[in-house]
């Protein structure tokens, strides 16, 4: 597909980078230079150096032939005029990303009345996935498919684990509950694993389940951690105030601290249950008093990657049980591992993640699509959701009747209101959606699930 990017800020460029592994033909509309110029060379896409708003500079980019414009600079009202502006010279499909509630909360009328056929909030991204992710402390990612009827949650075994030495085959049979293991990571390497496999402390695995088979089974095995109830937010953005919205509606507890008063007016004035406080919360005494030991969770959100790294290192030394750190940088990725952080999380990496998944969605025929896709084990497998659609190769047939490429595995399958973990007997039926593991190449379709 050609795709025009107009903004090479964090979102574009992670975008441009993803998108670029995929085969896409992608033209970037910048008007920083230097910018424009570094991404340029670094990847292997077309640049031209302008203002994305401007008719002349969207001819020259080849709108009128581009399958989606996605339009992701700093500022909101831009993104909208520029898809406006896109629209009426022939875009396909456009994408605006949208910070502000005010804005983001109009997609309805953004979508009817103005063409634009989705909305990206990397704000709003994170504040999802951190909720998810309190659902299951022990978890390191949660990936959901079909309005949560499936999860994959993805987790490090301790070094001492009941699961130690213990094979996928029979801690099925222990743990008496329907789950599958998709995918372990072990010693840099990712393999989909058979019943034969054993694990052992230190694997990141990736299980597939529905959300209450997955809590009887870290129950079992001792991997889910006291309830989360009470959460300590550090840091008063946009990011802190979606968070905190979410988290109210679902029933936590929620403390706010941030150093801008005015910011504490704003946030006060758009949530009902959130205590907010005003202070510095990289200060040690402010936190002890503000009792971040009886806080079940500590997410660290300032601007800062520094500050969020050293503060959720403090929570985890208090004794918080889980500790999530946003990070807007690069810079300190290949450190955390070393210097055992619990969770972080990146707004823009997430907003580019989101619209990979769509553009996988609307680069296909006939109806057999990707519905939802999520990178998991350590980014280098993938989790999709395909609708069959009637496909003959697959409707009426046996999970193990299909001859399915190395690396591919249908995790579980959707039908109606209800999930399955299918074995090899299990028939597939009319309309019934599939979540399949890939370890290979990226899907597109069906058929490429099978052997040729």
């Amino acid at each position: 597909m050609k795709v025009i990017i107009v903004g090479l800020g964090r979102v574009g460029l992670t975008l441009a980078g993803e998108l670029c592994k995929e085969g896409h033909d992608i033209v970037a509309v910048e008007n920083n230079p230097t910018v424009l110029q570094e991404c340029v060379n670094k990847l292997d896409i077309q640049g031209i150096c302008g203002n994305g708003c401007i008719a002349d500079n969207l001819r020259e980019a080849g709108v009128a032939h581009c399958d989606m414009l996605v339009a992701v600079t700093r500022q909101d009202e831009n993104n909208i005029l520029c898809c406006m502006v896109a629209k009426v010279l022939g875009a396909k499909r456009l994408v605006a990303r949208v910070r502000d509630p005010e804005y983001f909360d109009q997609f309805e009328f953004m979508h009817g009345k103005l063409g634009i056929d989705k909305l990206v909030n990397p704000e709003e991204s994170v504040s999802h996935e951190i909720l998810r992710i309190l659902r299951f402390p022990a978890a390191v990612k949660v990936s959901s498919f079909s309005g949560g009827k499936v999860d994959i949650v993805e987790i490090k075994l301790p070094q001492e684990s009941k699961l130690e030495g213990v094979t996928l085959a029979d801690m099925r049979k222990k743990s008496k509950v329907n789950v599958l293991v998709v995918a372990v990571e072990r010693e840099g390497k990712i393999l989909i694993p058979d019943g034969n496999t054993a694990l052992t402390g230190g694997d990141s695995i990736s299980i597939c389940a529905k959300h209450a088979e997955l809590r009887t089974f870290f129950r079992t095995f001792g991997l889910l951690k006291h309830k989360i109830q009470a959460v300590m937010i550090l840091g008063g953005g946009r990011e802190a105030f979606y968070l905190a919205r979410e988290l109210e509606d679902s029933g936590f507890s929620v403390k706010i601290i941030t150093n801008s008063y005015d910011r504490c007016l704003e946030i006060k004035g758009g949530l009902d249950k959130t205590q907010v406080v005003c202070g510095d919360y990289t200060d040690r005494d402010v936190l002890e008093n503000e009792g971040i030991e009886g806080a079940d969770a500590v997410v660290c959100m300032s601007p800062y990657d520094e500050n969020n790294i050293v503060t959720a290192l403090f929570a985890k030394e208090k004794g918080v049980a889980k500790t999530i750190s946003v990070l807007h940088g690069d810079s300190y990725r290949g450190l955390l591992e070393s210097i055992r952080l619990d969770t972080a999380i990146s707004p823009y990496t997430l907003a580019a993640a989101e619209l990979a998944r769509y553009l996988r969605a609307v680069d296909v025929s006939d109806g057999r699509q990707v519905k939802a896709m999520y990178k998991i084990a350590g980014e280098r497998a993938e989790g999709l959701l395909f609708g069959i659609a009637g496909d003959d190769r697959f409707v009426g047939k046996s999970v193990k009747e299909l001859r399915l490429r190395k690396g591919i595995l249908i995790a579980a399958v959707v039908r109606g209101k209800t999930a399955y973990i299918p074995d090899g007997s299990f028939t597939l039926e009319e309309n019934d959606d599939l979540v399949v593991i890939s370890t290979g190449d990226q899907l597109y379709e069906l058929g490429e699930m099978l052997q040729s």
